[in-house]
């Protein structure tokens, strides 16, 4: 067919219309010119040779068109179902490849206006994406800032430790969007971390506590998360929780730490760079896991900790008594009245503990007022190497009052115990001779031995009498019930 391409449509009807028209003329004309006579039978099959050669070279003209055509149509129809503009391979010269080769060129402008189209719309798309991705960001760093100012704003209402730490935690777990959080403060003497706070959960992780585990857990150097906190000064992520390799597991949380499914260990740092404890968020709930671009937030938190930290521990600093070191008994009655309401508003157990030196008068009367100071003096270090923290301790001369949060009578007891053993163990001498001195306390706790936090004070003094009268060096708890 490609042979009739190399000449025009209009040549080929003409070759076309001369072959059939022609054929019969010049076999008539040789016929009569050479005289030749011919039968009927002979005039029939030329006539048939003719009709066939007009067949014939019908259908190879017709083949010649149609083909090409049969292309055009065909890439003309895929492109306006699938807008597909496919080139068309015609090799020929006609019209019809002419044809063909200005659709191709109208295909390549197309295509290239569609990739061209296609790079915009994925760039607009794009930066459509990364607007709002940024939009995102946005939304999150100005909701993460009213956070950190409702915070701050909480901070400059209070100087209540307790109270301070738990804006930080409850704001925490909302922006964050946690199961829980807690703080955990650092005594590098003991090396141990105290549980100053936990919120989230319906029951305190201290409440888990006992025996001589209460009231810290006992951590090794750079042991656990916590540990390489400390150590790093970094914040550490543990998206398997628990199963993580460097997870501490504590037996007297187990239970709980069994349920840590994600966990970001965060440090708090001090003005002088020394790390004061951490702070951990556990089980993020939406997205599940902990990120990259949550340190900034967490790391402004544990800012604010850090203030309140240090400001707890300059409060105490300022209004603590020369003679002991203990909170002044006028601030610390102060921080009994916060505790008692606290304690029944949000039904949190609170003790109350007094304790006093047995036959201090006495003791005093056979030595002198300087060597009854030294006793107070070492019973007043005692005190403050036993409390926590979240505790609050002052003296009036012999009696030394302990405040202490989220503690149970047997906490009390024990801590009670810890004084008593410790004086005990401590060398006083007088004139050559070793004394002892040995204390009474008396417990009271809500709402566990009272059912009214206002009267600790009179219910533990009460118990202190009664273990006095009882011949002294004991504890007493308080008994509504007497």
């Amino acid at each position: 067919m490609n042979l009739f391409r190399n000449f025009s449509i209009a040549t080929r009807l003409f070759v076309t219309f001369l072959l059939v028209a022609l054929f019969p003329v010049v076999i008539f004309l040789y016929v009569q010119l050479a005289d030749i006579v011919i039968s009927d039978a002979t005039a029939i099959f030329v006539g048939l040779l003719a009709l066939l050669n007009g067949l014939v070279t019908s259908i190879l003209i017709s083949g010649s068109l149609r083909t090409p055509i049969d292309k055009i149509i065909a890439a003309l129809q895929a492109f306006q179902t699938r807008k597909s503009a496919a080139s068309i391979s015609d090799n020929a010269s006609d019209e019809l490849a002419e044809i063909a080769s200005e659709l191709n060129r109208v295909f390549t402008t197309w295509n290239q206006e569609i990739v061209s189209l296609g790079k915009k719309q994925f760039q607009q798309e794009k930066q459509v994406e990364q607007t709002e991705i940024q939009i995102g960001l946005t939304e999150k760093q100005l909701d993460q800032t009213r956070s950190l100012l409702k915070v701050a704003q909480t901070l400059n209402t209070t100087f209540d430790f307790q109270s301070n730490l738990k804006a930080i935690l409850d704001e925490a777990i909302l922006s964050m969007n946690v199961q829980w959080a807690s703080i955990l403060l650092i005594n590098r003497e003991k090396h141990e971390m105290t549980v100053a706070c936990m919120r989230g959960i319906e029951k305190s992780l201290l409440d888990d506590l006992t025996d001589e585990e209460y009231p810290a857990i006992r951590l090794k150097p750079h042991e656990g998360l916590a540990g390489q906190v400390i150590k790093d000064g970094l914040p550490l992520i543990a998206n398997k929780g628990f199963k993580d390799p460097r997870f501490k597991m504590f037996s007297e949380f187990r239970s709980k730490d069994e349920k840590v499914a994600s966990l970001l260990c965060a440090p708090i740092v001090g003005n002088d760079s020394n790390v004061l404890g951490v702070m951990n968020f556990i089980n993020r709930i939406s997205p599940p896991v902990f990120r990259n671009e949550d340190l900034p937030y967490t790391h402004d938190l544990c800012t604010l900790a850090a203030l309140v930290i240090e400001r707890h521990k300059l409060y105490h600093n300022l209004f603590q008594d020369e003679a002991t070191g203990l909170t002044a008994h006028n601030v610390w009655k102060g921080f009994l009245i916060e505790e008692s309401a606290r304690a029944l508003r949000y039904a949190q157990l609170l003790s109350l503990m007094v304790i006093e030196i047995d036959g201090f008068k006495k003791l005093v009367d056979n030595s002198n007022a300087d060597f009854g100071l030294e006793i107070i003096n070492a019973c007043g270090e005692i005190v403050a190497r036993a409390l926590r923290d979240t505790d609050t301790a002052s003296s009036m001369q012999e009696r030394f009052f302990m405040l202490l949060p989220n503690t149970d009578v047997a906490g009390a007891v024990f801590l009670a115990g810890r004084v008593k053993e410790s004086l005990e163990k401590a060398s006083f001498t007088f004139d050559g001779k070793k004394v002892s001195a040995t204390v009474s306390a008396g417990i009271a706790c809500y709402p566990e031995t009272l059912q009214d936090p206002k009267n600790l004070m009179k219910s533990a003094l009460s118990a202190l009498s009664e273990a006095r009268e009882s011949g002294g060096n004991r504890a007493v708890i308080h008994n509504a019930s007497k």
